[in-house]
């Protein structure tokens, strides 16, 4: 108990068990508002428009076209089959210059 709050003081059972019960009660609501906020921080709303949906979809495969195609870039650069063999690059001052 905080040095702000009374002591209580219970005669019967019958006390106890009330404070018991409001204790509970108080619980359960902070509960379900712990939920509540819970849920609108993590989860998202569903968007109901189709345009949102239409948009979201093509922002996802976009997203995953591009880390396929650096994959495969990073594939054949590094790790991919080097029958042929990699030239060494220049660099774009070098290139510049060597002319």
């Amino acid at each position: 108990m905080t040095p702000d709050q009374p002591l209580l003081q219970y005669k019967s059972l019958d006390d106890i068990r009330a404070r018991k019960e409001a204790l509970r009660k108080d619980l359960q609501r902070e509960s379900l508002s712990m939920k509540t906020q819970w849920n609108s921080l993590f989860h998202k709303p569903e968007d109901k428009m189709p345009s949102r949906k239409i948009s979201t979809l093509m922002t996802t495969g976009a997203s995953v076209l591009d880390g396929l195609i650096l994959a495969w870039k990073l594939y054949n650069r590094f790790g991919g089959n080097h029958k042929v063999p990699v030239k060494k690059r220049k660099g774009i001052l070098a290139s510049l210059f060597s002319r």
